[in-house]
């Protein structure tokens, strides 16, 4: 008898832990993690020589162009342009702020919204009146 409410005792602990592992799927980490391919950014803030250039829209759309955010312990981010790869970190601020930390400086970021295939923020560099809004699509 005693073997069996033992049995029985771990039967149902195992249970339990299977069932109440669930994956999240709700917060912003877990909504914006993976791979974005990108459409588009919008760039404005730059003065002087660099706003001929630096400023304006620039449309994207090919497999190179994306920006990845990865699901490692280490919390990266990887964004393309044009075949130019950029790694940095991101960390998740507030249900809808994040920042990531760039070769261009910290960027602050704010979504703007962010569906299962659409995702789009505003992000503000540091110490700069630059921002770049980001098109991202799945």
């Amino acid at each position: 008898m005693k073997r069996q409410i033992t049995f029985l005792s771990l039967l149902l602990l195992f249970t339990s832990t299977i069932i109440s592992c669930k994956k999240d799927t709700t917060s912003l980490k877990a909504r914006m993690m993976g791979k974005w391919s990108l459409s588009k950014i919008v760039v404005s803030g730059y003065t002087g020589t660099d706003a001929v250039t630096k400023n304006g829209t620039f449309n994207y759309g090919t497999s190179a162009d994306y920006v990845d955010f990865k699901a490692n312990n280490d919390d990266q981010v990887e964004i393309s342009l044009s075949g130019n790869r950029t790694i940095g970190t991101y960390i998740i601020v507030y249900e809808d702020q994040f920042t990531m930390d760039l070769n261009d400086g910290v960027n602050y970021a704010n979504v703007n919204s962010l569906t299962t295939n659409q995702f789009q923020f505003t992000s503000k560099i540091d110490k700069t009146n630059i921002v770049k809004i980001y098109y991202l699509t799945r």
